[in-house]
């Protein structure tokens, strides 16, 4: 009789047992791919259900049924839905993410005495978890204990900041539409303070929201608020407090805001077509006059403005230079410009200010001078005492006669307001 040598009978024998537990891992491995992928499909609870038969040991078969059950509206799958999440739990006691599906299920089903055990349980479990503090803090609120569920609400948005939007918004419901109320949800926490100041000047409440971004800390980084802060300035410059408007866009771009000032005097920058601010420069569309910043030409600094006309026709197809200005009501101003113009037509180009919000002209400046030296002019102008925001435009006055044309070259620099009262 052939005897088997041991050395290789253990080696055939390691290899049958490696065989088995790589067969097992890759049987265990496949079972929780399906149940794991059947909680992600919107057509699984069938499959779902069934791989609670197939491995009733896996916690993971009986989440993904009472996932798939809690998107039924039926008595009879609020039912299964708890149920899967009881046996999830006692099957995996110490998955955060079970308890906190376990404890919606008891609040839907009713019970928001074990519901609220099972949220504990959750931040027992995950305590610097921020989605845990948001999931409980809004079971607090739903529950009619806002007060102690903005705490964890605040708490979550200190660990994710991308909360904020939706904290604001429940702060402000949650409130009964009360700005005061709303406010004392949003405590100290910045984030949340950015966003419900958005919310409130959405809802008309201006004061109450410019109020709360004062109050913003100065060390806040600035990214945490920049996006916030630009829609909140573009609301209150649409609504016509343009001085609140500036101080938000200021505070947004971590600048200084200067009431009676042009940005950018003397053309130092780049105008920006696409993302330019409230008060920065602004160009009409077209393409006559061309503009650019001009270095050989300029009065002072390392740039001008270079204008180029190439012939336009009506007043009409010629590009709009522009600038928003925050101003204080009842105030008079004197507008001085300097400029170079070497224009061989006569273009009556000219300065205006209006009153943004009134639409209202207040003033027009005298045609431009055609002079090859840099020359300085100025006019004034009252601002009316119901408005605090005028815009100055160099335009081209409405020709009568034909042809009508622009031609040549204009620089612009060193422009300055100067308050007369």
């Amino acid at each position: 009789m052939y005897a088997m040598p041991l050395d290789s009978l253990f080696k055939k024998l390691a290899v049958a047992a490696g065989v088995l537990i790589v067969s097992v891992f890759l049987l265990f491995g496949f079972t929780w791919g399906i149940s794991n992928s059947a909680s992600t499909r919107t057509d699984s609870r069938e499959l779902a259900e069934a791989l609670v038969g197939w491995s009733p040991s896996d916690p993971q078969t009986h989440y993904a049924a009472a996932v798939f059950a809690s998107r039924d509206q039926s008595d009879e799958a609020r039912k299964a839905s708890l149920t899967g999440f009881e046996n999830a739990v006692a099957l995996s006691p110490r998955s955060y993410l079970v308890w906190i599906e376990y404890g919606r299920a008891l609040e839907r089903a009713g019970e928001a005495e074990r519901a609220s055990l099972a949220f504990d349980r959750a931040a027992e479990l995950a305590p610097n978890y921020s989605s845990v503090a948001w999931a409980r803090g809004n079971f607090l609120v739903r529950q009619g204990r806002a007060d102690a569920g903005f705490i964890e609400i605040r708490r979550a948005i200190r660990g994710t900041p991308s909360y904020a939007a939706a904290a604001a918004q429940l702060a402000w419901v949650s409130s009964g539409l009360n700005a005061e109320r709303a406010v004392q949800f949003a405590g100290s926490e910045p984030a949340l303070a950015a966003a419900l100041s958005l919310v409130l000047a959405r809802a008309g409440n201006f004061d109450q929201a410019i109020g709360l971004w004062r109050g913003l800390r100065a060390d806040l980084r600035r990214k945490e608020i920049e996006d916030t802060g630009l829609q909140l300035a573009r609301l209150f410059f649409e609504n016509g407090r343009y001085r609140d408007a500036q101080n938000i866009e200021a505070r947004a771009f971590g600048k200084e805001a200067s009431v009676g000032a042009f940005t950018d005097p003397g053309f130092e920058e780049p105008i920006s077509t696409d993302n330019a601010g409230l008060f920065d420069w602004k160009l009409g569309g077209g393409t006559n006059p061309s503009i650019n910043l001009f270095d050989t030409v300029k009065r002072s600094g390392r740039y001008s403005l270079f204008l180029r006309f190439a012939g336009a026709g009506d007043q009409q197809s010629l590009r709009q230079l522009s600038q928003a200005v925050a101003v204080d009501p009842g105030a008079r101003y004197r507008f001085v410009y300097r400029y170079r113009a070497e224009l061989t037509t006569n273009p009556d180009i000219r300065w205006s200010v209006a009153a943004i919000a009134l639409k209202k002209t207040l003033a027009d400046g005298p045609p431009l001078k055609m002079n090859s030296n840099w020359t300085e002019e100025a006019f004034s102008f009252s601002v009316p005492v119901e408005t605090d925001g005028v815009v100055i435009t160099l335009r081209r006055d409405a020709c009568s006669g034909t042809p009508c044309r622009t031609e040549g070259n204009l620089w612009l620099d060193d422009l300055e307001l100067i308050r007369e009262n």
